[in-house]
């Protein structure tokens, strides 16, 4: 469901010039975080479709995080393959990594929950400040 949410959520922007640098971001991932918001949702209820979109906001941001920390680390190796910076550039990763904030505050104003959107942000600063 995670995965199926994911693309539908990429499938919005599929004209953007970012939207092969986020699938290729996106390759791998075992979704830990949003499986476990997922968990988390059906354990006091249902997963519904805005469990699922929040799911996607929270698996954005740490991709994001992963985009610039590979930077910041010099990284040559992700999940057994080049990191983003190697085979995307420098510019095109700074960029993507911009480009998924976007993201992620699209999805919030969706879910018309302040909350949400506010552990968001809250959750990008603290990541920001390691």
């Amino acid at each position: 469901k995670i995965n199926h949410a994911l693309d539908r959520e990429l499938s919005l922007y599929s004209e953007s010039e970012f939207i092969e640098p986020l699938k290729y971001s996106l390759e791998g991932g075992k979704r830990i975080r949003p499986i476990i918001l997922s968990l988390a949702a059906e354990s006091v209820g249902k997963i519904d479709d805005n469990t699922l979109a929040a799911s996607c906001a929270v698996e954005f941001l740490h991709m994001e995080s992963i985009i610039h920390d590979d930077i910041i680390d010099n990284e040559t190796m992700r999940r057994q393959k080049e990191p983003f910076h190697i085979k995307f550039g420098y510019n095109t990763s700074v960029l993507t990594g911009d480009f998924v904030l976007g993201l992620i505050l699209a999805i919030s104003s969706r879910l018309d929950n302040p909350r949400i959107t506010k552990d968001l942000a809250t959750t990008a600063m603290l990541m920001s400040e390691g």
